[in-house]
């Protein structure tokens, strides 16, 4: 095995070795030291992690969610999404700044005093919706293609090729459109939670798609009972009652109807599992559907009509019965005083 002197781990870097030992002390490398004469010994994962870590520093990713990257290695489409859209919003305050004191100054006499400032405090230095435009035309957000790559991940583990790369950059301009509208707030619960909990959130949506692709008359007997038995759960939580009231025209109806719009069928040419798992979830929708409007669980149903202040149009959106159960999850996790701020701001 090669091992390198720090001296050449900074060459090949280009790190201090300021930086290098800080990296050390952080816990982001651990290279062996020489029991014969104590210096440190870098091997060449140690000097790729450093290169990872040099390149992720000049994004500006702090040091904790650089940890947290290696720590989530999944997560790394999430992580860098996320500090894309905190650069955006960085760089929109400075627009506001910018535009604020060059207007001031196209205002100003030549002959101007200090004391004279007075008379500008509480002058507005908010970005305007012309910085917006020009942060938009200069830096694009890609909050589109990070709500597709969440939505779908369970499906887009499938083997590169052109027709695949041309039908993603369809879906990610479709869902750009969609973003425009309530799909924002979905962005912004997102981007609050921490990899820890989309981790796992992610893990348990890939099991259950899984189950629902694989479906046969057992299961689906087993996974008909399991919704079934997430409804009486929110007819009786009063917590999951006021989550999904709040969440309601702003996250849920949005995501149902992004899912199961023409995004869908696109997803479906991506991969072809989709299609099968799609009709086994509308099969399963359908199922309790009928149970709960025409069958024995209509007593449910009108419980479930009353303490959610009758939001749950099963007509118009079906989806919405097997939302809940795998699905509303994620956006149950923050405090809801937190997640209320973020759907009203």
């Amino acid at each position: 095995m090669i091992s390198l002197r720090i001296q050449e781990v900074c060459r090949k870097t280009g790190l201090t070795k300021k930086a290098i030992y800080f990296y050390i002390d952080q816990g982001l490398i651990t290279p062996d030291r020489n029991a014969e004469n104590n210096y440190l010994d870098f091997s060449e994962a140690d000097v790729d992690r450093l290169q990872i870590i040099a390149l992720l520093r000049q994004y500006n990713v702090p040091v904790g969610a650089v940890e947290e990257l290696f720590r989530y290695p999944s997560m790394t489409n999430f992580y860098l999404h996320r500090q894309l859209a905190d650069l955006r919003a960085q760089l929109l305050r400075q627009l506001g700044l910018i535009r604020s004191l060059s207007t001031l100054l196209t205002e100003l006499p030549p002959q101007y005093n200090v004391a004279n400032l007075k008379e500008q405090v509480g002058r507005s230095t908010a970005a305007t919706e012309a910085d917006q435009s020009m942060l938009d035309l200069v830096c694009p957000d890609q909050d589109a293609r990070m709500i597709s790559i969440f939505i779908w991940s369970s499906f887009l583990n499938v083997p590169k090729s052109e027709y695949r790369l041309f039908l993603w950059g369809k879906i990610t301009e479709q869902a750009q459109q969609e973003l425009k509208g309530s799909l924002r707030y979905v962005a912004r619960i997102i981007y609050a939670l921490d990899s820890e909990q989309i981790e796992n959130d992610a893990r348990q949506r890939y099991h259950d798609s899984q189950a629902i692709l694989k479906m046969q008359e057992d299961s689906y007997g087993q996974l008909r009972q399991r919704i079934m038995n997430r409804l009486r759960h929110l007819a009786d939580d009063p917590r999951d009652q006021a989550y999904w009231t709040l969440n309601y025209e702003k996250v849920t109806l949005p995501l149902v109807r992004f899912v199961n719009g023409p995004l869908g069928d696109l997803i479906a040419e991506y991969n072809s599992e989709y299609l099968i798992y799609l009709k086994n979830m509308q099969r399963l929708a359908a199922s309790v559907r009928r149970e709960l409007l025409e069958g024995a669980e209509r007593d449910l149903y009108e419980r479930l009509i009353r303490v959610l202040n009758g939001k749950l149009d099963l007509d118009q959106y079906p989806g919405l019965i097997s939302f809940y159960t795998f699905e509303m999850g994620l956006y149950m996790i923050l405090p809801l005083a937190k997640q209320r701020q973020l759907l009203e701001e």
